[in-house]
């Protein structure tokens, strides 16, 4: 296995080690932390500990032959443009992952680099993380063989792993929010029409300032956002969900000009709404483009509406799949949810009845993801 490997957000990867792309002496594989102290007298007590964003830096020397170095090079860059980007990083003991985006691709010409001369381009490219290194652990669980002379017997790993996906939306809880910190789709703008906005303690409100024949709503992608700007693709399933409560009449999610089935809600209850979609690639000048909006409906999305009517939210979950799951907020967040626990453990109990003992589980076998 190559010690690095890049995805693009195509799905695309590049071994970075091959016969037509050498990397070599890279740099800025390590952690950089950020520790505060509270001091008594001589002594320093650490209270708080930031991981440091990263970059990594290094060079590539493009091309198996000098007639295909610049064919390599324009592909390796049309292969970037695609982000975020993931490294894969095989240190011979363990892979690991982290996520980044383009920092820059120096271009010169061949025997032009200050790095080496040589008959092919040289060239160094930099990106930057936007979270820790992660990677996958497996472990797994298989009882002994039946012995009807034990009543407990057998250890194995064990899992307290909730039922979700990753949440795509950034700051999604829409608590104690602001107009810097809410809920939006990294790397797009997010908006609101036709409406005021306040963020309160556990939910962010817009209130209805047009004329009652003027469209309005949240958007977490406005039009026409690029896709390459995001985290999304053309070619998989989302379900986007959030709890709604409000005054105005109904709700619907609108992705692309398409609008989900309409949602009835009312101001004494939260309804949690979802959607499962696709994002349409258009044509003609938006393609590429999309956006992603949670809109106000009554006797359509333009019309029936009262000035003064309000639409509450909170708890926007955007994840891959045809299933909503639980709510959880992104792991860029930094916040941990009671459906995201998971662990190793071990359990050993086995019962009797008339059959003699037999154990809980059979096997077991839990995925979990580490990160450092």
């Amino acid at each position: 296995m190559s010690m690095f490997v890049l995805h693009n957000a195509r799905g695309e990867s590049v071994d970075l080690n091959n016969d037509s792309l050498l990397s070599y002496t890279p740099t800025g594989l390590g952690t950089t932390f950020t520790n505060t102290y509270s001091q008594y007298e001589s002594y320093f007590k650490m209270t708080k500990a930031n991981v440091q964003q990263g970059q990594m830096a290094i060079n590539i020397l493009f091309g198996d032959v000098e007639s295909r170095s610049y064919q390599t090079f324009s592909q390796f860059a049309t292969f970037l443009s695609f982000q975020p980007l993931t490294l894969i990083y095989n240190t011979g003991v363990d892979t690991w992952h982290r996520d980044a985006r383009l920092t820059s691709l120096t271009k010169t010409e061949i025997g032009g680099s200050t790095v080496i001369q040589v008959d092919r381009l040289v060239e160094q490219f930099a990106i930057e993380f936007i979270n820790p290194w992660y990677n996958n652990k497996q472990g797994r669980y298989k009882t002994y063989n039946i012995d009807t002379g034990l009543s407990i017997y057998g250890s194995g790993f064990f899992n307290e792993q909730g039922d979700f996906n990753q949440n795509l939306i950034l700051q999604s809880s829409g608590e104690n929010a602001s107009a810097d910190l809410r809920p939006n789709l990294l790397g797009v703008t997010n908006n609101n029409i036709n409406s005021t906005i306040s963020y309160d303690s556990d939910a962010i409100t817009l209130n209805y300032t047009g004329t009652g024949s003027t469209e309005w709503y949240y958007a977490l992608a406005e039009a026409w956002a690029n896709m390459s700007d995001s985290v999304l693709s053309f070619d998989k399933t989302y379900t986007i969900s959030v709890d709604v409560i409000g005054t105005v009449p109904s709700v619907a999610f609108r992705v692309s000009n398409t609008f989900s089935s309409t949602t009835k809600i009312n101001n004494e209850t939260w309804t949690r709404v979802n959607y499962t979609f696709s994002i349409p690639n258009l044509t003609g000048d938006n393609l590429n483009k999309f956006y992603i909006r949670l809109n106000a409906m009554a006797t359509s999305n333009e019309a029936g509406f009262v000035k003064g009517q309000t639409l509450r939210f909170r708890h926007f979950k955007l994840e891959e799949g045809d299933t909503a799951t639980d709510y959880t907020s992104a792991p860029e967040d930094g916040i941990t949810d009671i459906n995201m626990k998971y662990g190793f453990g071990f359990m050993g109990v086995a019962y009797d009845d008339e059959n003699g003992n037999k154990p809980y589980v059979d096997e077991a076998q839990v995925d979990i993801t580490n990160i450092e």
